[in-house]
């Protein structure tokens, strides 16, 4: 076999080694004999000149996609860039909107004193206060039905400037009820205070009630309470409440309770608190009837008020 019979065989061996040996993967005794093929093999050293030179295809196409990454990238953050100041349009909103609310709610009459006063110009004027654990004042708006009943609409809120501790509304002279988002706080020349409110929900109930017995219940939660009714008979009912502990309760407190209770459950005539390790303690109707007198009606949250303001200045 002649050498360049030897050399044409040794072609197709070149042929599939050189993307090998331009990588520069191949062993140093392959190198060295390729090498000296390609000495004397101009077809070898044309295809190995052609994958030296880069593809101008595959430039092309890795420029497209450089091209097109870049600009995925531009659209990456110019979305990011929206979101942003999407969430942070949102949330000046949401704050907004939130004092908007917080300053716009209207109030419970509990958030709020009454005080009032009369002058022959103005009418009937009522001093609105707010308590300090409320929001403050922050607008009023009154409307009257007719001659006799007004109704005032308090809104309040913290943390705008032009809120106020204290307004005042005057309104017709011929005013008999006010009411303040719907909580009567004024009624036949008397202010309603918000434990007259409170009871006055129970006003007239009957001795089997268990609503109307937890009224005198003692409210220390330390002591054992049982109750015990009797409640036969319709005309003369009685409670006991059987306490397991000591007299320290102040009797003015439990007095207190007693005759609210008597006054809120017309048939109730008698409530006896009965200690375990000391001496009961017996509140009556006729007790009642001594502080407030026989006209006990309560038909109105001013009839409450009236016989309450009686029993004990705090029940006010």
């Amino acid at each position: 076999m002649t050498d360049v019979q030897k050399q044409k065989k040794e072609c197709p061996i070149v042929q599939d080694l050189l993307p090998l040996y331009v990588d520069d993967v191949v062993s140093p005794e392959t190198r060295e004999w390729m090498q000296h093929h390609l000495q004397t093999c101009c077809d070898c050293r044309r295809n190995l000149e052609k994958l030296k030179k880069p593809d101008p295809v595959i430039l092309q196409k890795d420029m497209v996609l450089e091209s097109d990454l870049r600009k995925t990238g531009r659209q990456l953050r110019h979305r990011r860039f929206l979101m942003s100041l999407g969430a942070m349009v949102f949330l000046v909103l949401a704050v907004s909107a939130g004092v908007v609310w917080w300053n716009s709610t209207l109030l419970p009459a509990d958030y709020i004193s009454v005080a009032q006063s009369r002058t022959a110009e103005d009418g009937l004027k009522l001093q609105l206060e707010s308590e300090p654990f409320s929001t403050g004042l922050f607008s009023l708006s009154t409307r009257c039905q007719n001659d006799s009943i007004c109704e005032i609409e308090a809104h309040g809120g913290r943390g705008l400037p032009d809120r106020v501790r204290d307004q005042s509304v005057v309104l017709p002279d011929t005013t008999r009820e006010v009411l303040l988002n719907g909580e009567v706080i004024w009624q036949d020349g008397l202010v309603i205070s918000p434990r007259c409110r409170q009871l006055y929900s129970y006003a007239n109930g009957y001795a089997g009630d268990v609503k109307q017995m937890q009224l005198a219940r003692p409210r220390n939660p330390d002591l054992g309470v049982t109750i015990e009714a009797d409640t036969g008979n319709p005309d003369h009912c009685t409670w006991t409440y059987a306490i397991d502990g000591t007299g320290t309760i102040p009797e003015t407190s439990l007095e207190e309770a007693a005759l609210l209770t008597m006054l809120l459950t017309p048939n109730l005539d008698e409530i006896t608190y009965r200690f375990s390790d000391s001496s009961p303690v017996v509140f009556t109707r006729d007790m009642l009837k001594e502080v407030c007198g026989d006209d006990l009606t309560v038909n109105s949250p001013a009839d409450l008020q009236r016989i309450m303001d009686r029993i004990l200045p705090p029940a006010g």
